[in-house]
């Protein structure tokens, strides 16, 4: 039996564009693109972010902290044989059994891999949970326990009818989602190297105009 499997995280600057497929990836295929799904609210994330800051500063007084994680992901496995619409439910039935609010459902089904010995492709079949870690009406975090954590893998087993996997941390994560997130890692590092040199440049820009 398949192993269940989520661990949610911040979201990266290019989490929605990878889960819109509004970049290209060398372990997706691009002729079974056609069979992912979207559900939700795609509103850009750096705006719902900014309706946070404005809806934490309006019910709690304060600013929100620097390292305040407004909006999560989890990437959970599902079957070959799960459609759509059961999916949609797992997601629906999430939000309401942890109490927060699912922005977005992506299903993907055209990320895998070509096995070495015979070619033949293995797919990988997932979806990304977005999540507001935010409460609309405190304005406060969502605080999740191991307790609650430990519950939620047991929700995704028993949704899916998947075997639980076993207990995991960052070290863990699947080979995808590590390789999904080293490559936001590696985008968001080129752009900051972009971001430095167009600095470094106009600082120099600016020495000359006072030396002269």
């Amino acid at each position: 039996m398949e192993k269940s499997s989520i661990h949610f995280e911040n979201i990266k600057p290019t989490s929605q564009s990878h889960n819109l497929r509004q970049r290209d990836f060398d372990y997706v295929r691009k002729d079974l693109t056609k069979f992912n799904k979207s559900y939700g609210d795609m509103k850009p994330h750096s705006e719902v972010i900014e309706e946070f800051k404005k809806l934490i500063k309006e019910k709690t007084g304060r600013s929100a902290q620097a390292k305040a994680k407004f909006l999560i992901e989890g990437v959970f496995l599902f079957k070959k044989n799960h459609t759509d619409k059961e999916l949609c439910q797992v997601a629906d039935n999430f939000g309401i059994e942890f109490k927060v609010r699912v922005k977005e459902l992506h299903i993907h089904r055209d990320e895998g891999h070509y096995d070495k010995t015979n070619n033949e492709w293995k797919p990988n079949y997932h979806a990304h949970l977005v999540v507001e870690n935010i409460n609309r009406e405190t304005g406060k975090s969502v605080k999740w326990d191991k307790i609650d954590l430990s519950r939620i893998q047991d929700y995704f087993a028993e949704a899916l009818n998947m075997q639980r996997g076993i207990k995991s941390d960052k070290k863990h994560l699947r080979a995808l989602e590590f390789k999904v997130k080293k490559e936001q890692e590696n985008l968001d590092n080129i752009q900051n190297e972009k971001i430095a040199v167009h600095s470094k440049k106009a600082l120099e820009l600016k020495g000359k105009i006072f030396i002269d």
